[in-house]
């Protein structure tokens, strides 16, 4: 028995939910709510002590980490397979994997905050309650050092993350040269797409896709295969993005256009 606990909104959830439904599996969705702090209440911290989601339950055993989780999926249900058989193209799937992990999926935090409504609920904080949101959370702990609580990143914190989306975006144009496309591994979709998949999409729901556009257009068209993907589609609940979730922000594609045009921002 497969169980997925997970937040509709979180990006690293949505990996997860893609590839339970691309490999056509069973389970049971035990959706958390991120406003009743379901993820640091006292009984979850027990299954994932980082306090984050996703969390998957398989035969008892609690396993965390989206890309963690991923990789087992393909491994214990390997009926669908979801990564490269042959033993070299897989370790250059899974540096592909820890690219992302390391710079992609940090630098969508902050606009996430930012812009994306997701800050609105810690202006009502004072200091202490702040502090208290990531002392059960030490995989976050820096993240949240780094935000003032009222006022959000400093525009040195935003203009990096923007470049580390530019660098992203270089590094996936280039995928589709050495391995031929259309997919990030080649002709077979897997999970060197579902990894970056969630976090392009929700780049491009804050508005600000002119970060590849222009400069990387096959970036675009390949976003535009992955989100018509059946299992995509059944992946994204209902309020899954922050486009939904905060209408009164005006959200979704070319939103944020002007607002790239203030930041320095590096293309070479």
């Amino acid at each position: 028995m497969l169980e997925l606990y997970n937040f509709s909104q979180s990006t690293c959830s949505l990996k997860v939910r893609v590839c339970l439904h691309e490999k056509k599996l069973n389970w049971k969705d035990n959706r958390l709510i991120s406003s009743h702090q379901d993820h640091l209440k006292p009984w979850y911290l027990k299954i994932n002590p980082n306090g984050v989601v996703p969390t998957l339950i398989h035969n008892k055993n609690a396993l965390y980490e989206s890309s963690v989780i991923l990789e087992y999926l393909d491994e214990v249900f390997p009926e669908i397979k979801l990564s490269p058989n042959n033993l070299y193209k897989k370790s250059l799937m899974r540096s592909w994997i820890v690219f992302v992990d390391e710079l992609l999926t940090p630098a969508i935090r902050y606009p996430s905050f930012q812009y994306g409504g997701l800050l609105k609920k810690f202006k009502k904080l004072t200091l202490t309650e702040f502090n208290l949101k990531f002392a059960n959370r030490p995989t976050k702990e820096s993240f949240y050092k780094k935000m003032d609580k009222d006022n959000g990143f400093s525009k040195e914190i935003l203009t990096d993350a923007f470049n580390d989306i530019i660098k992203c975006s270089k590094r996936l144009d280039n995928m589709f040269d050495q391995f031929g496309g259309p997919w990030v591994m080649g002709k077979r979709f897997g999970i060197g797409d579902i990894v970056i998949g969630p976090l392009l999409d929700r780049i491009e729901d804050l508005g600000l896709e002119q970060l590849w556009e222009k400069k990387y257009p096959r970036v675009s068209n390949w976003l535009s295969k992955f989100q018509k993907r059946k299992s995509v589609i059944k992946s994204f609940y209902k309020g899954s993005r922050l486009s939904e979730q905060y209408p009164e922000l005006n959200l979704g594609r070319n939103s944020k256009s002007n607002l790239l045009n203030t930041f320095q921002l590096n293309y070479e």
